[in-house]
């Protein structure tokens, strides 16, 4: 049946067809796709490998599909238009494929094997948030007075010229706290 209908419109244009689906006679997409179909596989044969040849032609299908609905005639010829439009389709899932392919196999994985942990957890939270007071305990005791503070200053982003002031000492000692703190927590 399908045959029988696209013959029914092999005699009309490309300019009648596009007049015809433009006033609101939709299965003239199916006259331009019958009509297009060797362009479409000429540009899949031509530029993709097997393993990508089903996906140049769809995407190659939706491409005449936007090209059908964008097409200007006062810009160019459809056939100009949507031969350009089929060929940027089958590339792009070239491009695609080509930047795909250097992945190794054994690091890709099922989403299904994959363990995803909530991270927004009742659970996850707390542990997170002991972990936080165990760690700043750790370095509290590990530190002198004046190291702790010149590091939650530092820690805030603030300068060394801004914590110098703030904490009424000079900014030599500054620097010296803070490579001393970084000796500390390294071990």
């Amino acid at each position: 049946m399908r045959i029988s209908f696209v013959e029914n419109y092999k005699n009309l244009s490309d300019d009648q067809v596009i007049e015809l689906y433009n006033n609101g006679n939709h299965d003239m997409l199916q006259v331009i796709i019958e009509r297009y179909y060797p362009v479409i596989f000429y540009y899949a044969k031509k530029y993709c490998p097997e393993k990508c040849y089903e996906d140049a032609i769809s995407s190659a299908t939706l491409a005449l599909y936007s090209a059908l609905k964008d097409f200007d005639s006062s810009k160019a010829s459809f056939k100009t238009f949507a031969s350009l439009c089929i060929k940027r389709g089958v590339l792009g899932v070239l491009k695609s494929h080509n930047s795909q392919k250097n992945i190794p196999d054994e690091l890709l994985s099922s989403i299904d094997d994959l363990d995803i942990i909530d991270s927004n957890s009742p659970e996850k939270i707390f542990f997170d948030r002991e972990d936080y007071k165990a760690l700043a305990d750790t370095i509290k005791l590990e530190l002198s007075a004046l190291e702790y503070d010149v590091l939650q200053h530092y820690l805030a982003g603030e300068k060394y010229s801004d914590i110098a002031k703030k904490l009424e000492i000079s900014e030599k000692s500054v620097e010296n706290a803070l490579s001393r703190i970084r000796k500390k927590l390294k071990r």
